[in-house]
């Protein structure tokens, strides 16, 4: 008896058969990891070690969010999940480090929050949630938050 796969459900895009689960949130999980880019060269150029640590969790996360919405599957979730406690607490204490306020520019709010608001609106079931269409909130929301991320690691 096979089990189910492990694919990201709550994440409204339909679940469609085949290696790519869901198109539009695998492709789009690659946001991460281009990010991932910007922020190490703002990295490397400032010397900050922790923010190139979020670089590398950016571009886990990515990875593991093409594999949970892609193939799916109980390791690809901890691959997911995984990143992404690795990209927060990265993140975490790369603003930590910096010993003073955080002032966040506007560009880095609105990317933040419009990515907040859009992942919680488009979940399954939330009102903007439309599973057959091939523009996905939950696809905007990971290119919001990867740019929101580079837009917090140009800042510093």
């Amino acid at each position: 008896m096979s089990r189910p796969r492990l694919v990201a459900a709550s994440d409204c895009e339909e679940i469609r058969p085949g290696l790519i689960s869901q198109p539009a949130n695998t492709v789009s999980s690659l946001a991460f990891v281009v990010a991932a880019i910007p922020i190490a060269r703002a990295a490397r150029r400032r010397n900050q070690p922790a923010w190139m640590a979020v670089a590398v969790a950016a571009a886990v996360e990515g990875l593991g969010s093409v594999a949970y919405h892609g193939p799916g599957g109980r390791e690809a979730k901890l691959l997911h999940d995984g990143g992404l406690v690795a990209l927060a607490a990265a993140l975490g204490v790369a603003v930590g480090r910096e010993g003073r306020p955080v002032a966040i520019r506007p560009v880095t709010a609105a990317l933040t929050v419009g990515a907040v608001v859009l992942h919680t609106l488009s979940r399954t079931g939330g009102p903007l949630c439309s599973c057959h269409s091939r523009l996905q909130g939950h696809a905007v929301f990971h290119a919001l938050a990867a740019a929101a991320l580079v837009a917090a690691a140009e800042q510093r």
